[in-house]
């Protein structure tokens, strides 16, 4: 799922992105069923992280406000937590 929301914050701020585009750029997915990306994407919609598109060819996603300030707060805290460990390590 983090994978799917930071490159839906790098690149779908304002260009949405295609099912397939996601399965096809994110390496860390490409070995997932389409059926598992789907739901995944679906719940990250349904918890509003996400907004959809349908086309009659394809759907496509936007991140949402709510998408990206859980992104920067998941990052701020990864930060936070690489900081104590460091400063640990030199105590």
């Amino acid at each position: 799922m983090l994978a799917i929301i930071e490159y839906l914050c790098l690149n779908s701020r304002k260009t949405p992105i295609s099912k397939y585009h996601i399965m096809t750029k994110i390496s860390e997915i490409k070995q997932q069923r389409p059926d598992r990306i789907s739901l995944i994407l679906n719940k990250l919609e349904q918890n509003g992280y996400l907004e959809s598109i349908d086309t009659p060819n394809a759907k496509f996603y936007l991140i949402t406000d709510k998408g990206f300030d859980a992104y920067l707060k998941w990052i701020k805290e990864f930060l936070t937590f690489v900081r104590i460990i460091n400063n640990e390590d030199t105590n």
